[in-house]
């Protein structure tokens, strides 16, 4: 089978997308040519059956460069396709759909997120399926949908062979009113004036999308107010191939996201056998019978103090045990071997 895929960056070691680069090596294992169509690119390593061409933007390319530099590489590519691999931005498989139409060539779309636009709509109608982590990760009403799970390069993300001394709460995601960060501040404050977790520390990891927005200042002030100095550090964005030493470090990892998603990066902690604290109901199948102490209410600063006091007052040999049991359970759903081997699956039904 050949594929072309349209994505937004391939870069292995972009602290945001990078986990691309080794979706593609796992998807070229399973097929036979693989052409990569992207905006920009950056480092790679990829093997021999992918042919990666850029738009340019890394180069400097404007817009209608850009756009020019897809049709150039779609059209001459899109005769021997069996099937195009829409990723994320729905703008790619509308730009394609000129010389879909043309050639007949079926096109699959991930997606994952809870926005809905009018080129998420458009293109939806334009696609054979949709593909998608949980049935949260895409909001409209559809029978093209089909839930395939995230894909978490396990054999990477895994536990650490000795865990690092001390007590560290992670959150990894990007700073946005969205993701709760408020309410962890508030938590630390509240947990760190109880006897006995005086030397807990909070790092979170993440970039702040629109840095004239002053949403970085904002939470570094509060952190301010509330007197926790050194105690929670904003440790800005984590390449990604430094991101699993980063959650290897940790003792709980923390999303308190409103989006009502499934978070990537609570499944990678759990790679890494992290205990986790979350607020949406969307992982209660991963939490099992743990999921009363390790989900909180959501904008809940105290209930979130007293999950996080209740799982660092374990030894470490209890945390790391529970979080080998939610590594079991999130490697069962969410590989990015599982993951790949279901995508297959789709192209080949939609090309029969």
């Amino acid at each position: 089978m050949r594929v072309m895929m349209l994505t937004r960056l391939v870069d292995r070691d972009d602290a945001r997308v990078g986990f691309t680069h080794a979706w593609i090596a796992a998807l070229a294992a399973r097929v036979a040519h693989l052409d990569v169509i992207c905006q920009e690119r950056g480092a790679v390593d990829l093997p021999a059956n992918v042919a990666l061409i850029s738009a340019g933007k890394e180069r400097g390319a404007g817009r209608v460069g850009q756009l020019l530099a897809f049709q150039r590489a779609i059209w001459p590519r899109m005769r021997r396709a069996d099937v195009v691999f829409g990723h994320m931005i729905p703008r790619y498989t509308l730009v394609a759909a000129p010389a879909t139409l043309v050639f007949g060539v079926p096109v699959v779309q991930w997606y994952t997120h809870g926005h809905v636009d009018a080129e998420l709509r458009l293109a939806h109608a334009l696609v054979r399926r949709v593909v998608t982590a949980s049935p949260e990760s895409f909001r409209l009403p559809s029978q093209k949908t089909t839930v395939l799970g995230h894909g978490i390069d396990f054999e990477r993300f895994a536990p650490a062979e000795a865990k690092s001394p001390g007590r560290t709460v992670l959150s990894v995601g990007r700073l946005s009113p969205v993701k709760g960060l408020e309410t962890l501040i508030d938590a630390a404050g509240l947990l760190l004036d109880r006897p006995g977790f005086e030397d807990v520390t909070f790092r979170v990891a993440g970039d702040e999308p629109d840095e004239s927005s002053g949403y970085r200042a904002a939470l570094e002030a509060r952190i301010s107010a509330r007197g926790l100095g050194g105690r929670f550090q904003l440790a800005g964005a984590i390449p990604h191939s430094e991101v699993i030493p980063f959650y290897q470090t940790g003792s709980v990892m923390v999303s308190l996201s409103r989006t009502g998603s499934l978070d990537k990066a609570v499944l990678e902690a759990m790679g890494c056998s992290l205990p986790v604290l979350v607020t949406g109901v969307v992982y209660a199948s991963l939490l099992g019978d743990d999921v009363s102490r390790l989900r909180a209410r959501e904008g809940d600063a105290a209930d979130v103090a007293d999950k996080l006091a209740d799982l660092l007052a374990r030894s470490p040999e209890e945390r790391a045990a529970l979080g080998l049991t939610l590594r079991a359970r999130a490697v069962k759903e969410h590989s990015l071997e599982g993951l790949m081997d279901r995508l297959v699956g789709v192209f080949e039904e939609v090309a029969a």
